[in-house]
């Protein structure tokens, strides 16, 4: 797959799944966000919680998770951290989940994929 065919099937992954959040209850926050650690695909807001979404578009569930590797979720964790702080967050707790999009009809939406614990905190 060409590095555009790439790109354009990772965009529809992320509005997809900013559908699919949405219809779960989830209020969106932003999406393709950018801070000084990368980017953050989706942030939303559901029950006091933030909640950090990385989303995949790979054909099974396996080969998503295998794609999100401990330096990305740690990438991700500061650049949530970052979020957090530049929306006046930084006490609400943040959980990151994982969304493949392409294993089926619906994304299969793990919650607490993974959990960061900051050192020093």
């Amino acid at each position: 797959m060409s590095r555009r065919a790439a790109e354009r099937r990772g965009r529809w992954a992320e509005w997809l799944a900013m559908i699919w959040l949405m219809l779960k209850g989830y209020r969106v926050l932003g999406h393709r966000l950018r801070t000084p650690y990368g980017e953050v695909d989706l942030a939303a807001w559901k029950s006091g919680v933030l909640v950090i979404v990385e989303v995949k578009a790979r054909a099974t569930y396996a080969a998503g998770a295998y794609a999100l590797t401990p330096a990305s979720q740690q990438r991700i964790a500061r650049a949530a951290s970052v979020l957090a702080g530049r929306w006046r967050l930084n006490a609400a707790p943040i959980r990151y989940d994982l969304m493949v999009v392409g294993t089926g009809w619906l994304p299969k939406h793990e919650r607490g994929a993974w959990v960061f614990e900051q050192i020093g905190a």
